[in-house]
């Protein structure tokens, strides 16, 4: 089977020789004709003068897809504002084709308002200014009208036609055939017209009969959501190619983005210190404090390769000598897509784009227009899930790692099992599933051998005495002479390159007390959160299924619960102990419950993990744990019928204070 890129390199080469049989003076690229022939009036653009790419040089290789001899035929442009994208593709790609390229054209919008505005304040402005006036000449004059060929919806020409049409009215879109099709701001289309179909389907059908004849389709806009996004869709049908320019301190070549690092989006300079994360940040950085009092000299752009800090007044320069990069292999034949934020334009500075950030803050509607405006990227919305500053609130400095709150009757320790490290947590339940962060441990090593030291490491969490004390705010009381064991351990094995080795572990050292455990998604009309299922060939030992969306739920609910006025503690209240660290508390935050469009289509609401997510997975396992814990000590120990959890804790709370008073001297265990 021919791939992609053989098909396009054989249609080059098809178009070559066509090339050599044509006069070149009717080849000139698109661009070319645009810079010697297109004159810009400041009534329509706000500024005059021959047309230029000098101020956005990033639309020069994106509206030479249209030229007459290029190959390309769907061009997709995922983009933000303030770019110029519409002026200096979609208007030059017009003249171009009524000067040079002849062929019947159809400019799609939202609505039928938009068409008659974009026909008169832009239209009329590029054929008066670029000297095609004398090229416009109607079907018919016997209506004695006053500019023939020239209506406010059709503009006809020698050869062709423009034809502009609203997406809501399929008549429009449907009554002729097109070479080439422009689809503006298409993320505002209706999804379906009834008893029609999809506009953009229903417009892009009247380009069949160009197919072998070098048909041309635009699809150009800022998205929107992603779960129903058109032009991201679009966008993710392409090659993908981002806007590379290069640092004006060392050279290097890279994507302008918003601050990045391994723990996500965040964009404030003082958290951006606090970071320990292995990748060094880097983007658009700012003093958050200092910008919201008027302040916006520590708005600079770092470097990801020298580190080295840059301002917005550098952007004319470097965007000079920038390139387009592919970053995927195209998924169709003669397809390119785009992307460009608003950090590339010329007409909005850094500073503007800090400020619009801090303007949203976390109102969800500001930040959907700040990721499509300025970031030109869909906006995923949050329907589950906790953000940083909530689950940092947690944190108690007044309380030790691994101490044990006298008010905590079991123990649990869940691990999540990498290629190169083991992380585990240590987590302390009391009555009504009040939580104790008490220590979060990374073992580094080779995880594909039993025998590496990270395995004895974990293992000896087992026989590891946690102090324990009292204090019924969970400090570090009065500690105790004992201390706890850990009750159960579970560890995940859903890495299926290691699941044996997790399988070999929990039976070589395990001895009941470590099981292997392994997610799966909760099946419609699932009634419990996890089951207990015997493992093929290894009569010994048993694999916990835990379905892990019910338990994300669970977990997202009690991390955003608030504290009560009375200073008493919601069901399921957590605290973290003072050694856990911020790189933990965003992995933590970096799961979301989203809107996703799934391949078959339909829309469905899913976790998604946005970066590391070892943290929040750690915590989905202990609840599993503590569950596990209540119904083996309620049917097994208690011997009651169900899982009762207040039964379990008071089982948990005897046996500790009778360790207690027997430790103490006040009661032996005959007295008991």
């Amino acid at each position: 089977m021919v791939d992609i890129l053989t098909r396009e390199k054989q249609v080059d080469t098809v178009f070559d020789y066509i090339e050599s049989l044509i006069p070149s003076d009717t080849l000139i690229p698109c661009s070319q004709w645009a810079e010697e022939n297109r004159y810009m009036n400041s009534k329509a653009s706000g500024r005059s003068g021959n047309f230029s790419f000098r101020n956005a040089p990033y639309c020069k290789e994106i509206v030479d897809c249209f030229s007459k001899n290029s190959s390309v035929q769907e061009v997709a442009i995922m983009k933000g504002v303030q770019l110029g994208l519409t002026t200096s593709v979609i208007e030059n790609v017009i003249g171009y084709t009524m000067d040079v390229d002849p062929s019947p054209m159809m400019f799609v919008f939202p609505n039928e308002g938009e068409c008659k505005s974009y026909k008169k304040v832009k239209i009329d402005n590029l054929i008066d200014n670029s000297g095609l006036r004398n090229k416009i000449a109607a079907e018919t004059d016997n209506r004695n009208t006053r500019r023939t060929g020239d209506t406010a919806l059709m503009v006809e020409f020698q050869g062709g036609f423009l034809k502009l049409a609203s997406a809501g009215n399929p008549k429009q879109l449907r009554s002729t055939h097109i070479k080439k099709l422009f689809l503006d701001e298409l993320d505002g289309y209706p999804d379906i017209l009834k008893g029609e179909g999809s506009p953009v389907d229903i417009a892009t059908k009247r380009t069949d009969s160009y197919i072998q004849l070098g048909r041309k389709i635009c699809y150009n806009s800022t998205p929107l959501l992603a779960h129903k996004s058109k032009i991201y869709e679009l966008y993710k049908k392409g090659d993908c190619r981002k806007f590379f320019v290069p640092c004006p301190i060392c050279g290097e070549m890279q994507e302008l983005v918003f601050y990045k690092s391994d723990g996500g989006l965040y964009p404030d300079e003082k958290a951006v210190v606090k970071d320990k994360t292995k990748t060094k940040p880097f983007g658009l950085l700012f003093d958050a404090n200092a910008c919201k009092e008027g302040d916006l000299s520590s708005v600079r752009y770092r470097c990801q390769h020298c580190g080295g800090d840059f301002k917005d007044y550098h952007k004319l320069s470097i965007e000079q000598r920038g390139e387009w990069r592919t970053t995927e292999k195209s998924k169709k034949p003669f397809y390119r897509s785009y992307h460009i934020s608003a950090l590339y334009s010329l007409t909005k500075p850094w500073e503007n784009i800090v400020l619009d950030f801090l303007e949203a803050g976390k109102d969800p509607k500001k930040l959907q227009a700040f990721f499509n405006l300025d970031l030109g990227e869909p906006f995923v919305e949050n329907f589950g899930g906790v953000e940083y500053q909530q689950v940092h609130r947690l944190k108690d400095e007044n309380m030790d790692n691994n101490f044990v709150p006298e008010e905590a009757l079991i123990l649990t320790c869940c691990a999540d099992v990498q290629r190169d490290r083991i992380e585990c947590e240590v987590k302390a339940w009391g009555e009504r599933f009040r939580c104790w962060g008490i220590d979060h441990r990374v073992f580094e090593g080779n995880t594909s051998d039993i025998y590496d030291p990270c395995w004895q490491k974990f293992k000896d969490i087992k026989d590891e005495i946690f102090t324990s004390g009292s204090g019924s705010d969970g400090g570090a009381g009065t500690h105790s002479r004992s201390g706890k064991l850990v009750d159960i351990m579970l560890v995940d094995s859903g890495d299926g390159e290691l699941t044996d080795v997790v399988y070999d572990f929990c039976e070589t050292f395990g001895e009941g007390l470590i099981l292997p455990l392994k997610g799966f998604v909760a099946p419609a009309r699932a009634t419990e959160k996890f089951k207990i299922v015997p493992i093929k060939e290894r009569e010994s030992l048993s694999l916990v299924e835990i379905y892990v969306d019910k338990y994300k739920n669970l977990l997202s609910r009690y991390l955003s619960q608030e504290e009560r006025i009375d200073d008493s503690y919601p069901d399921g209240w957590f605290t973290f102990a003072n050694g856990y660290s911020d790189k933990y508390f965003r992995q933590l935050t970096n799961e979301k419950r989203i809107r996703k469009k799934l391949p078959s289509g339909v829309i469905k609401t899913v976790w998604e993990a946005h970066g590391r997510n070892e943290a929040f997975d750690l915590n989905v396992y202990n609840l599993a744990a503590i569950d596990l814990i209540i119904l083996q000590t309620s049917l097994y120990v208690l011997r009651l019928e169900y899982p009762t959890p207040k039964a379990v804790f008071d089982y948990f709370k005897m046996i500790r204070n009778y360790k207690s008073e027997t430790e103490s001297g006040e009661k032996t265990p005959v007295d008991a």
